[in-house]
């Protein structure tokens, strides 16, 4: 998703527990992973082009790093892993078909009343993300070259498929799935920690009352 709308969907999600100090650097990683040099050759980062071991496999070594750093009274580093983590998991819902999949099985549904990790779709064979097919990829984020560039990329390219802001459709479902997702992976993390890892890395204590 676009830069405006990941700070968005953070806070959203996190504000309740962390202080403005601990989120913002959180924020600053989740952002860390859309410069240049992470767009190329990091599919795993934004569940691009399929890669959906690669991006499993690399939220669950975010969260295990974040965990050890916070062990290991680092916080800083337990926050900028977890801010990755976030940033990843977040792109799933706008890079991939998941919405649409999960949409199916409820029609009428609200965004609001999104699962984010619904099974079913999750393990769906249809389950994809957006390919990036370069040159012309490029030219879709040019914004007075995107119309014409459209027309001339498949169904499946990351380009026709992304929900990265409201111009795009079920937009509003992706979002709200991603902050679901974004609360739940913090709810995970602090499932491993004491509570004394918690306040440091939350940073509450230090908040006005």
């Amino acid at each position: 998703m676009n830069e405006t709308y990941h700070i968005q969907m953070t806070r959203e999600a996190l504000s309740p527990d962390f202080s403005a100090a601990a989120l913002e650097q959180i924020i600053a990683a989740n952002l860390g992973q859309d410069s240049l040099i992470n767009q190329v050759a990091h599919d795993h980062f934004h569940f691009d082009n399929n890669s959906f071991e690669a991006g499993y496999s690399y939220i669950a070594t975010c969260r295990q790093n974040a965990i050890d750093a916070a062990q290991a009274g680092n916080m800083p580093l337990a926050r900028a892993e977890f801010g990755r983590l976030t940033h990843t998991v977040q792109d799933f819902y706008a890079h991939t078909n998941y919405v649409a999949l999960w949409r199916e099985l409820h029609p009428q549904a609200a965004p609001e009343q999104i699962d984010p990790l619904l099974d079913s779709c999750l393990t769906d064979s249809r389950l994809h993300s957006g390919k990036l097919y370069y040159p012309l990829e490029i030219l879709y984020f040019v914004p007075f070259l995107r119309e014409w560039v459209l027309p001339h990329l498949p169904a499946d390219s990351h380009a026709q498929m992304n929900k990265d802001d409201t111009s795009r459709p079920d937009f509003e479902y992706a979002r709200i799935a991603a902050v679901h997702r974004t609360r739940l992976e913090w709810l995970r993390l602090a499932e491993s920690l004491t509570m004394a890892e918690k306040m440091s890395l939350t940073d509450k204590k230090s908040e006005p009352a």
